[in-house]
C-alpha cells in the first residue's frame, strides 16, 4: 500500500510527518517483501506449522469451512483478522485459532476446581489490586469466574504457578467466553504462544523479548534509543508489561481487543509491531522529556483515545525480520551463556573465598587463642612483680618507720635504708619496664587486629568479640598497675619528704634549745663577768687605797 493507496480517512487524520514516515516505512516493507525467507504475506500459528491460504469470504464461511480454510486459505484470513473479528464470533474464532477444543485438560476443569492450591491467597490479593485500576474489569461479577481459571491452571502447572501477568488475558478471555473455555484457550496460551515461558520465575524469555525490542530501536529509532540511554531509561522500564500482558494494560479496551485477535493469530510479533509503532508516533514527544516524564507518556497510553485502524496499519509499516529476529535471540543466548559462565567462575570464587576465610578464621582463632594464653601469662608474671614490690615496699617503710621511732637514724642504718631504696627503685624501674614493653606489644597486636578486621564486615563473631574484650581488659589491667605503680612510688616519695621534713624540725627544735641554752650560758657568763669586773674594782681601789694609807703612814712617822 503506497502512500497515494492509503484510505481517504487515514490519509485526512495523518500530518505531512506522518505521511513521509509512512512513505519510507513502506519502502523498508517493499525491501523486506523482497527476501525469499521473509514470511510477511504468510499466517503461521506459533503452536504449529501450519499455513492458512485463502481468498476474501464472509466469516461465516471462515467458520463453516474452517478445516478447509486453516489448510489452504492464508493472506485473506490474515487481512481480515487485521480488520477485526466481529464480536458476536470473537470467542469462537479465537478458540479456533488456538485450537482450544482439543485441550486434555478441559475434562479435568471440575476437578482442578475443587483441589487445593497455596496460591489462592495471593491470587485473591491480586485481584482486588487489579481488578479496579483497569476498565477491562469494570464488572466485578467475572472476578470469581477469573479466580477460578487461575486457580485452576495454578494447580494443573504447579512448577509455573500463579503470575500476575496472568490477570489481565484471563480477563480478557472471561469477558468473551464461560470459565471453562477461557480455561481451555488460557492452557493453549500458555503452552504454544511463549506465554508459559514468558512467566518463569528466571524471566529468561522475557529478557530476550525485551533485548530483541531494544535492539530493534536502536535500529530503527537511533535518536529515541541515543535518548533513552541519556536518560538512564531501558527498555525493560515499559516494555516488560508489553509483553506479560500481550499490550492489555497499555492501550484502550478497543485496540486491546483488535491487537489480541493478531496476537492469537500471530503470535509475539504483533507486540513488537504496535509497540515500536506507538514509539514512532510518540518519539517527537518522548525526545523532549525526562525519564519521569516518558514513562508517564508510555503508562497514560490507555487513557488516549487512540484510532485501532491507524495504529495496526502504523504496525505493519514497521519493518520485520523473523530473520533478524532469530539472529538477536542467537546474540542474547551467546551473552547469557557468557554471563552464566562469568557467573559459575565468580560462585567458584566465592566458594574458594569463603573456604579460605573460614581456614582464616581457624588460624585466627588458634593464633588468638595462643596470644591470649601468652598476655595471661605476662599479665600474672606482671601483678606477681607488683605484688612483691608492694611487699618489699612496706617492709621498708616499716623499717624506716621503725628506725625513725628510734633515738634517731646511726650511719649504718642510714647506708642500709638508702641501699634498700636504691633496689627497691631498680626492681620498680624494671617492673616498669616490663609493664611498657607488655602494653606496646598489646598496642602492636591491637593494631594488626584492627587492620584485619578493616577489609571484613562489621559483624564479627562472638569468638572474636571476646578476644577484643579479653585485650580491652589486659590493657586496662596493665593500665591499673602502672597506675598503682606510680601511686606507690607517690607515696615513698611523700613518705621521705615527710620524714625529711620531721628530721628538719626535729633538729631545729634541737637548734633553737641549744641557742637557748648558750643563751643562758651567756648570761651567766655576763653576769659572772661583771661581778668579777666589780671585784677587781674592788681590788684595784683597795690596792690603791693601800698604797695611800703606806704613802700617808711614811710620811706621818717622819
Amino acid at each position: 500500500m503506497t502512500e497515494a493507496n492509503l484510505p481517504l480517512s487515514l490519509e485526512s487524520q495523518l500530518s505531512p510527518d506522518e505521511m513521509k514516515l509512512l512513505a519510507k516505512l513502506e519502502e523498508q516493507n517493499r525491501l523486506l517483501e523482497k527476501d525469499s525467507k521473509s514470511v510477511n504475506g504468510v499466517l503461521q500459528s506459533p503452536t504449529s506449522p501450519k499455513i492458512f491460504n485463502f481468498e476474501e469470504n464472509t466469516w461465516d464461511q471462515v467458520v463453516k469451512e474452517w478445516d478447509d480454510w486453516s489448510k489452504n486459505k492464508v493472506g485473506q484470513l490474515k487481512e481480515l483478522i487485521r480488520r477485526g473479528i466481529p464480536t458476536y464470533l470473537r470467542s469462537h474464532l479465537w478458540q479456533l485459532l488456538c485450537d482450544a477444543q482439543n485441550v486434555a485438560a478441559r475434562q479435568e476443569f471440575p476437578h482442578l476446581l475443587k483441589s487445593s492450591c497455596h496460591s489462592e491467597t495471593l491470587i485473591r490479593k491480586g485481584l482486588a489490586r487489579i481488578l479496579p485500576q483497569h476498565q477491562l474489569f469494570q464488572n466485578r461479577a467475572s472476578e470469581e469466574a477469573m479466580f477460578n481459571v487461575l486457580k485452576a491452571y495454578s494447580v494443573l502447572d504447579q512448577e509455573i504457578g500463579y503470575s500476575q501477568g496472568c490477570v489481565y488475558i484471563v480477563g480478557l478471555l472471561i469477558t468473551q467466553m464461560s470459565e471453562e473455555e477461557a480455561f481451555c484457550v488460557f492452557v493453549r496460551l500458555m503452552k504454544d504462544f511463549q506465554l508459559r515461558e514468558l512467566y518463569r520465575s528466571t524471566t529468561v524469555e522475557l529478557d530476550c523479548c525485551i533485548y530483541q525490542l531494544d535492539s530493534i530501536i536502536q535500529e530503527q529509532l537511533p535518536d529515541l534509543h541515543s535518548h533513552f540511554q541519556t536518560q538512564g531509561f531501558h527498555t525493560s522500564l515499559f516494555s516488560s508489561s508489553w509483553f506479560l500482558h500481550i499490550l492489555l494494560s497499555s492501550l484502550p479496551i478497543t485496540a486491546a481487543l483488535r491487537i489480541f485477535d493478531i496476537f492469537m493469530c500471530e503470535g509475539l510479533e504483533i507486540v513488537f509491531r504496535v509497540g515500536l509503532a506507538m514509539l514512532y508516533i510518540k518519539q517527537a514527544k518522548l525526545m523532549k522529556l525526562d525519564i519521569e516524564g516518558m514513562m508517564q507518556c508510555l503508562k497514560n497510553l490507555a487513557q488516549e483515545d487512540l484510532d485501532p485502524d491507524r495504529l495496526i496499519e502504523a504496525a505493519y509499516y514497521i519493518k520485520y525480520n523473523p530473520r533478524r529476529m532469530k539472529q538477536l535471540r542467537k546474540e542474547y543466548a551467546s551473552i547469557k551463556a557468557k554471563e552464566l559462565e562469568e557467573q559459575e567462575e565468580l560462585n567458584a570464587l566465592y566458594s574458594e573465598n569463603k573456604l579460605l576465610k573460614q581456614r582464616l578464621d581457624i588460624l585466627e582463632k588458634r593464633c588468638s587463642e595462643k596470644l591470649v594464653s601468652q598476655l595471661k601469662e605476662e599479665l600474672e608474671k606482671t601483678q606477681l612483680n607488683a605484688t612483691k614490690s608492694l611487699s618489699t615496699l612496706k617492709e621498708m617503710q616499716a623499717k624506716f618507720l621503725q628506725m625513725e621511732s628510734s633515738t634517731g637514724p646511726d650511719e649504718d642504718s642510714v647506708v642500709y635504708l638508702q641501699g634498700e631504696l636504691i633496689n627497691y627503685r631498680l626492681r620498680e624501674a624494671e617492673a616498669l619496664t616490663r609493664l611498657k614493653d607488655l602494653k606496646q606489644q598489646i598496642k602492636n597486636m591491637d593494631e594488626k587486629w584492627q587492620i584485619h578486621c578493616g577489609g571484613q564486615q562489621k559483624g564479627c563473631d562472638a569468638q572474636n568479640v571476646l578476644q577484643v574484650e579479653l585485650l580491652k581488659e589486659t590493657v586496662t589491667k596493665a593500665a591499673l598497675i602502672e597506675s598503682r605503680h606510680r601511686l606507690l612510688q607517690l607515696q615513698t616519695e611523700n613518705d621521705i619528704k615527710r620524714n625529711q621534713l620531721k628530721r628538719i624540725e626535729a633538729h631545729v627544735h634541737n637548734q633553737r634549745e641549744r641557742l637557748q641554752e648558750l643563751t643562758t650560758h651567756n648570761q651567766d657568763l655576763h653576769k659572772q663577768l661583771q661581778w668579777s669586773r666589780k671585784q677587781f674594782s674592788a681590788a684595784k681601789l683597795g690596792r690603791k687605797a693601800e698604797r695611800r694609807c703606806r704613802r700617808h703612814g711614811r710620811h706621818w712617822r717622819s
